[in-house]
């Protein structure tokens, strides 16, 4: 029995969903306790306070890359030497849950107040 050559990257791939909502969870939270500490909440910026513009931003960058890495998945070959079908399914699972994720995490960002 012989095993199919696989990348050594294809498990990261499965991972790399999650190590983007982590960075996305950290930078949220980092850059509330710096804006909140440093008064950006009272700065204006683009019609709203400069707190709320840097979260959005920071929360859209790392949306758009989960977007960017779903569509890198699901254009993955569905058999191929370099990609199982299985990583490529988890891939696509957990990216997609990944998302959702950041979805949620940076929902209230609009709509809540950052500092009290």
């Amino acid at each position: 029995m012989t095993r199919a050559p696989t990348h050594p990257a294809s498990l990261l791939l499965i991972a790399a969903g999650f190590i983007i909502w982590a960075l996305a969870f950290t930078l949220l939270y980092g850059g509330l306790s710096v804006g909140c500490a440093f008064g950006w909440q009272a700065m204006t910026m683009a019609g709203g306070n400069f707190l709320r513009v840097v979260l959005l931003a920071i929360w859209a960058v790392h949306m758009i890359a989960l977007v960017g890495l779903l569509i890198y998945c699901l254009r993955l070959p569905r058999t191929g030497d370099s990609t199982p079908a299985f990583t490529r399914k988890a891939a696509i699972g957990t990216t997609v849950a990944a998302l959702v994720a950041t979805l949620w995490t940076g929902f209230p960002i609009p709509a809540l107040s950052q500092c009290v």
